[in-house]
C-alpha cells in the first residue's frame, strides 16, 4: 500500500464514522455552555475549553477548545516566536542536536500558557481513549496541549496498554515553522496523533502563508509556516486526504486565496458521511502514471478542476512527484531491509547464546579477545566471527543508504534493532582493535570506530532527546564503547611509574580519575552489564593494577564500591 492509498483509506474511515461530526459538536458546545474564559490584556482574543466524559464502557474523554468568532489573526497575530529567544520550557524536549530550535505562533503559545494551570489539573488515563479537538485558534491550542501532554502524562507508560490521544482540529491556522515540523515528523508516535480538517474556502488555515511572517519584531528574518500531521480537505462534493507538507501548503494557498463564503463544518461533514474518497477510476492520459492519477482524483473530489493542464505544467505537482518517488524508493529499500532482518535475527540470536556461554570464562568481551585451543570453542568462535561480519555488512549498507536522509528513512523499530546490533557487535571490533596495542594501537575513537556505529548512536540520541532512566542493570553495556574506555584505562595504569609525584604520573592520574567518574556514572544509571565484574575480565584486571598503585588508603566512590563488593548483588 503506497502513501496515497493509505491516506485515502484513513480519510474514508474518518469521513464515514461519526467521529468528525461528534468532535465538531463538542466544539460548538464549548461556546454554548459557560466555559473558562481567558483574557490576554491588550489582546482581544479569548480561548475556552471544556472536558466531556462519555458514559460508556470505553471511558472516552473529549477535551474541546474553542476561540471567539471575532479573532483577528492578521498583523501581530501572525508573529512567530523562536525557542532560541523565548522560554518555551514546556516544549524544549522537541529540540535535538540536529534540530536545536523551532518557532511557534506567539498568540497560540500565550493562550496555551494562560490555560496551562487548569490543564495541568486534568487527570488523564493513558489506558482510555482521549480526543483533543479545537476550532480555529482553539485548534492551535489543542495541538500544543497534545504535544505537551505526550511529553508529560504519556512519558512513563506501558506501551501495550496505552491509547495515544487523537488531536482533531477544524479550520485551525498553521502552528509553527519548519523547525517545529521537523521536530514532530521525526517522532512518528507524535506526528500520527494529528488530523486537521479544512473546509473549502475557509481562509484561516492558509492565512499564515503570507510572505511577511517574521520570527520577532526586532529581526526581519522571514520564517515560513509549515504543516505537520494529516490534512483532511473537505467540500460538499467530496474529501481529499494528504500529509505531504508541500502539497498541503499548496492546497491551503488555493483555498485561502479564493475569497468565497464557506459553509458550516457540521453540515458539510454530516453530508459527507455517505461519500467515500474516490479511487480506482481510470483517468484518460494518466494510465501509466498512478501517482498523478491518485493526486488528480483527490483534488477533483474537493473541486479543484482542470488538473490535466495543471499536472503537466504546475511546478508544485512535479515537486510532489519527486518527493513521492523518493518515498517509494525508501519504502522499497525498507522492504529489502525487512527481509534482511529475518536473517539478522537468527545471527543475533546465536551471538546472544554465545554471550551466555562465556560467563564462566571471564565474559563475552574477554572470551572473544583471548585465544583458545579448545576445538569446540574454536568452532563456536569461528561461527561468531562469520555472523559478526555478516551483520556488519548488512547494517553498514543500511546506514549508508539512510545517511542520504540523515537517518529519516529509518523507522523507529529498525533504528532500535540497529542499536541492539551496535551494542552486541562493536565490543568485538574493539577487542580486535586493541590486540594491536603492542604495535602502538590506541584511541579507538580516532583510529578504529566505524562511521555506521557513530551514525546509529547519533540518530538514536536525536530521536530520544530525553534518555530513558533504567532501574536495573541491562544485559549488555548501553555504551557500546565501554570496553574501549577500559582498554585506554589499562594502558594508562601500565604507564604509571613508581615516582608517584612526577608530572607524568599526575597527568595519568587525572585521566584515570575521569575514567572513575565515567564508570561510576554508568553504575548509577544502571547501563553496564554485570559481567564486567566477572573474575578474569579486563575491568577486574584494571582495578587490580589501579588499586595497587593507589594503595589501601585511597578513597573515592569507585574505591568504596569495589572494596565493599557492592557489585556482587548484580551477578
Amino acid at each position: 500500500m503506497n502513501q496515497f492509498t493509505y491516506e485515502q483509506e484513513l480519510g474514508n474511515h474518518l469521513v464515514c464514522s461519526d467521529l468528525l461530526s461528534s468532535c465538531w459538536a463538542y466544539n460548538r458546545k464549548v461556546n454554548e455552555e459557560t466555559p473558562q474564559v481567558v483574557n490576554l490584556g491588550l489582546l482581544p482574543q479569548t480561548v475556552r475549553y471544556k472536558r466531556f466524559d462519555a458514559q460508556d464502557s470505553r471511558g472516552l474523554a473529549v477535551i474541546a477548545f474553542s476561540s471567539c468568532i471575532s479573532i483577528d489573526l492578521h498583523g501581530e497575530g501572525q508573529r512567530l516566536v523562536s525557542s532560541a529567544d523565548l522560554d518555551l520550557k514546556h516544549f524544549d524536549f522537541l529540540s535535538t542536536n540536529s534540530n536545536p530550535s523551532f518557532s511557534i505562533n506567539n498568540l497560540a503559545i500565550q493562550l496555551f500558557h494562560s490555560l496551562l494551570a487548569q490543564l495541568s489539573q486534568e487527570k488523564i488515563d493513558t489506558t482510555k481513549p482521549l480526543i483533543i479537538t479545537g476550532h480555529s485558534l482553539g485548534g492551535s491550542v489543542a495541538s500544543l496541549f497534545t504535544i505537551w501532554l505526550l511529553n508529560n502524562s504519556y512519558k512513563k507508560i506501558e506501551y501495550r496498554k496505552t491509547k495515544y490521544p487523537i488531536c482533531l482540529t477544524f479550520g485551525s491556522p498553521l502552528l509553527g515553522n519548519e523547525g517545529l515540523q521537523k521536530a514532530i515528523s521525526a517522532r512518528p508516535s507524535l506526528d500520527s496523533c494529528f488530523v486537521h480538517v479544512v473546509l473549502k474556502h475557509d481562509p484561516v488555515p492558509g492565512l499564515f502563508l503570507l510572505p511577511h511572517n517574521t520570527i520577532d519584531s526586532v529581526s526581519n528574518s522571514t520564517s515560513q509556516y509549515k504543516s505537520f500531521g494529516l490534512y483532511l480537505f473537505c467540500s460538499e462534493s467530496g474529501v481529499a486526504c494528504f500529509s505531504e507538507p508541500e502539497f498541503v501548503l499548496e492546497i491551503l494557498g488555493i483555498f485561502s486565496s479564493q475569497n468565497r463564503p464557506f459553509g458550516d463544518y457540521g453540515l458539510v461533514l454530516e453530508g459527507l458521511k455517505g461519500k467515500a474518497i474516490v479511487k480506482g477510476t481510470r483517468l484518460a492520459g494518466f494510465d501509466n502514471d498512478p501517482l498523478c492519477t491518485g493526486i488528480t482524483l483527490q483534488l477533483q473530489a474537493i473541486g479543484i478542476h482542470d488538473m490535466q493542464t495543471q499536472l503537466q505544467n504546475n511546478v508544485m505537482i512535479r515537486r510532489i512527484e519527486t518527493k513521492q518517488k523518493e518515498f517509494f524508493e525508501r519504502k522499497a529499500y525498507q522492504v529489502g531491509l525487512d527481509e534482511s532482518l529475518k536473517k539478522m535475527k537468527t545471527e543475533m540470536a546465536y551471538m546472544e547464546w554465545y554471550k551466555k556461554t562465556t560467563r564462566t570464562r571471564g565474559g563475552y568481551y574477554d572470551t572473544y579477545k583471548s585465544s583458545t585451543r579448545n576445538r569446540d570453542e574454536t568452532v563456536s568462535k569461528a561461527k561468531l566471527v562469520k555472523y559478526q561480519r555478516s551483520l556488519t555488512k548488512c547494517w553498514a549498507n543500511a546506514v549508508y543508504e539512510a545517511k542520504r536522509t540523515d537517518g529519516k528513512s529509518f523507522p523507529f523499530r529498525l533504528l532500535m534493532a540497529g542499536n541492539n546490533y551496535r551494542r552486541m557487535v562493536e565490543p568485538l571490533d574493539i577487542a580486535e582493535y586493541y590486540k594491536g596495542y603492542k604495535q602502538g594501537q590506541k584511541d579507538y575513537w580516532a583510529g578504529g570506530r566505524s562511521e555506521h556505529y557513530i551514525l546509529l548512536e547519533k540518530w538514536l540520541n536525536e530521536m530520544q532527546s530525553t534518555p530513558s532512566q533504567r532501574t536495573k542493570s541491562c544485559s549488555f553495556n548501553e555504551d557500546s564503547c565501554f570496553w574501549a574506555h577500559v582498554e585506554e584505562a589499562l594502558m594508562l595504569v601500565k604507564m604509571l611509574s613508581n615516582e608517584e609525584s612526577s608530572p607524568e604520573n599526575e597527568e595519568l592520574f587525572r585521566k584515570l580519575n575521569k575514567f572513575e567518574e565515567y564508570f561510576m556514572g554508568s553504575i548509577d544509571k544502571h547501563i553496564v552489564d554485570p559481567e564486567i565484574f566477572l573474575e578474569g575480565s579486563s575491568f577486574k584486571l584494571w582495578w587490580s593494577l589501579y588499586s595497587d598503585k593507589k594503595g589501601d588508603s585511597y578513597k573515592s566512590p569507585l574505591a568504596n564500591y569495589m572494596r565493599a563488593r557492592s557489585y556482587e548483588a548484580l551477578l
